[in-house]
């Protein structure tokens, strides 16, 4: 038992009664989450090297054994999950010191984030199917207030289809809980992932994982329900949109591996086929929708669904270098994806908007801002040796491996319109010359130190980027490690089950 696996749940929920009940917004605030998010990140590291050695940390709550009691567990997967989650947060939460002063600040904004951290959080350490769905609706909850607390009437009807889906996705979670505990006797990960291998074959095992990968696609943000994601990402603030971008999506990835890998049989081939399949349209017409849109928030919200394909796929191809491939795709997407989203916020506050009609002149005014995002850029559309190539080959690799030949073809061809893509924004938005006399939707500006700041959070982001790349083996030792343990799943269940409390053994 370890009782720091708790932690990273616990301390961003203390972090947000402390904001929500210490008054409105002041200054004080921002130091007690500021310092609560790098507390985070250390714990999250400390967490991620208890894991090295492959043995999974386990705490089951009040003393109680794994399969009567609350289990939380933290393996490598999701310690890497951990680590990205409170680094991204930690990053965010500093930009939008910078984004809005103290004065301007909502007082619920700052709660609301650590709550929605916590959510993350918590989903990723849970070793049960009802935690996870509490998670899952903490997490929502506040990324739904998140999305219309500072929304005008036109946002909020653009979040109208985003509460929609996730709520119709709720529901199938819990009907999906109901049909696991009628089929299984248990929510708890472990003892499902024992009985299914005892019922291997067997209808109703293969019925609820189908019901809750649908649950699951549907967070991931899967075609063909991913169309609630480009319209809704867009009215958030930029620093909001980033962590978002980053880290919503993911956590369905997250849970679609710890479902298919270590939870039910590894036999479910056509399961895994119609995931490889949804994976070539998702790439493909998300990407398609990136090229006809024309602000840059859009653009970079159809790029989250398109590269979320790319991560599908490898779940689809289902072996262990691609699950691996998969890990080192995600660890890449989420620091990419959301510094993407934090130098849009900084072209915005330089432009007054992000239409690219009106955009220009910035590689003139800010050209680090222009090189940071052509490096982001490149790594997005997988040029080497930055860190979305090899992700990209890799997954690519197997595809021709695995004679999926059209599903290689289409991941090419996302590969490259991706470029096209991003080098319109480029090219409106950087190299054009600055377009005057229109009329801009942000009146609201930044000192240069704001700016400076924000452009300081964005270069720390891209140099880890370009550390991921230039050290691509490293992780993907990393990464491999975190797939073998996920893919034997008698070493998460003899970690959980092997905590025998009050109830005896199960």
């Amino acid at each position: 038992m370890n009782n720091l696996v708790i932690w990273p749940f616990v301390l961003p929920v203390i972090t947000a009664l402390v904001c929500l009940f210490g008054g409105r917004v002041a200054l004080w605030r921002r130091w007690v989450v500021a310092c609560s998010a790098v507390a985070q990140v250390a714990l999250a590291f400390y967490l991620q090297a208890q894991t090295v050695g492959g043995t999974p940390l386990v705490q089951v709550l009040g003393g109680w054994s794994a399969h009567l009691g609350v289990a939380l567990v933290i393996d490598g997967l999701a310690a890497i999950m951990l680590c990205l989650s409170t680094l991204v947060a930690l990053a965010c939460i500093l930009y939008s010191f910078f984004e809005l002063d103290v004065e301007h600040g909502h007082p619920l904004r700052l709660p609301l984030t650590q709550l929605l951290v916590a959510g993350i959080n918590l989903s990723f350490i849970t070793g049960d199917l009802f935690n996870m769905f509490v998670a899952f609706e903490i997490m929502l909850v506040a990324s739904y207030a998140l999305l219309t607390l500072e929304a005008n009437d036109r946002h909020i009807k653009e979040a109208f289809p985003y509460l929609i889906v996730n709520i119709f996705g709720s529901t199938i979670f819990l009907i999906s809980a109901g049909m696991a505990y009628a089929v299984f006797g248990t929510l708890n990960l472990a003892q499902i992932s024992e009985r299914a291998a005892q019922m291997e074959g067997s209808f109703a095992v293969a019925l609820v994982a189908v019901m809750l990968m649908v649950v699951f696609g549907i967070k991931a943000g899967v075609f063909p329900l991913y169309y609630w994601l480009p319209n809704s990402y867009p009215i958030l603030p930029y620093s909001l949109a980033a962590l978002y971008s980053g880290m919503l999506t993911k956590v369905g990835i997250y849970v679609l591996l710890r479902m298919l890998c270590t939870v039910f049989p590894h036999s479910l081939d056509r399961v895994h086929i119609v995931l490889g399949w949804l994976a070539g349209f998702t790439m493909v017409l998300a990407v398609l929708g990136a090229i006809s849109r024309n602000f840059v928030r859009g653009i970079l919200s159809f790029h989250i669904a398109s590269q979320i394909g790319y991560m599908l796929l490898a779940i689809g191809l289902f072996t262990p270098l691609a699950i691996a491939a998969c890990i080192f795709y995600v660890i890449h997407h989420i620091i990419v994806k959301s510094s993407l989203f934090l130098i849009g916020g900084i072209a915005f506050f330089r432009n007054g908007t992000d239409h690219l009609e009106r955009m220009g002149g910035l590689w003139k005014a800010a050209p680090v801002l222009g090189v940071l995002f052509m490096l982001q850029a490149f790594s997005l559309a997988g040029i080497p040796p930055l860190s979305g190539f090899w992700g990209k080959f890799t997954i690519v690799a197997e595809s021709l491996r695995a004679e999926q030949y059209w599903l290689a073809i289409a991941a090419l061809l996302a590969s490259i319109l991706t470029m096209v893509s991003m080098m319109k924004i480029w090219l409106q938005a950087f190299w054009r010359p600055s377009v005057s006399s229109v009329p801009l939707e942000n009146t609201h500006t930044l000192t240069t130190a704001s700016i400076v700041g924000m452009t300081g959070i964005v270069g720390v982001m891209v140099a880890m980027s370009l550390f991921i790349g230039l050290n691509a083996e490293t992780f993907l030792q990393v990464s491999t490690h975190a797939a073998d343990a996920l893919l034997d799943p008698t070493i998460y269940r003899s970690a959980v089950l092997s905590i025998i409390g009050k109830g005896g053994a199960p």
